[in-house]
């Protein structure tokens, strides 16, 4: 599958880029368990170093001859489900479980090539983000209402972008996602804000 999908001028796919990212999440949330003296979190953080290893090791950054791991959307699948379990568990954030799975996404439709991988990135923050407002909404706390209904109009804006069937018009362009990736990141939630800022690093590499 590797072979079919679009790199760019640097050779690396949407999927390797987001999956890049995905991996050093990952990297970032297993060193976190050990923070901790529960020995089944400090498991969970061994078992997500090992992943991001072998994330690292199958986009070929670096040329290990003697060791080679495929690059293939149900490894990507399995881990990121792993992943979402371990943070699960371990009452961390879903981040790079959720990352991972879209890297597996983009490289299970790389084959079919009808899609710009920004706007499928920028599509999921937009989801997600209503999801998580809408769990803020149901808090009841009055700060989280408020936060919850940002994060509402602006999914509904880079919901917008994507669109070009009904007459309120907003270019999909980077400067317009950064803004609400930072926006989100900052006062609503970090994990959708993450996603969307993705989007944005997809649109600057032309994907």
């Amino acid at each position: 599958m590797g072979e079919t999908t679009e790199t760019t001028k640097v050779g690396i796919s949407a999927s390797k880029v987001v999956a890049l990212i995905g991996a050093l999440v990952v990297i970032q949330v297993s060193i976190s368990y050990f923070y901790t003296s529960d020995v089944l979190n400090i498991l969970y953080g061994v078992i997500g170093l090992i992943f991001a290893a072998i994330i690292f090791i199958s986009l070929e950054i670096v040329d290990t001859k003697k060791i080679k791991v495929l690059f293939a959307w149900w490894i990507l699948l399995i881990m990121g489900v792993l992943l979402i379990l371990f943070g699960y568990l371990a009452g961390s954030s879903y981040l790079a479980g959720v990352l991972v799975l879209i890297a597996a996404l983009l490289e299970f439709l790389s084959q079919k090539k009808t899609y710009a991988e920004s706007k499928i990135v920028a599509l999921i923050g937009a989801c997600y983000l209503i999801y998580e407002s809408v769990m803020l909404f149901i808090s009841g706390s009055p700060t989280n209402v408020a936060f919850s209904i940002v994060g509402l109009i602006f999914a509904i804006i880079l919901i917008l972008t994507l669109q070009t069937n009904i007459d309120v018009r907003v270019p999909f362009a980077w400067w317009i996602v950064l803004i609400i990736g930072f926006v989100v990141y900052t006062w609503v939630t970090p994990v959708s804000g993450t996603i969307i800022m993705v989007a944005f690093i997809l649109i600057l590499m032309a994907f």
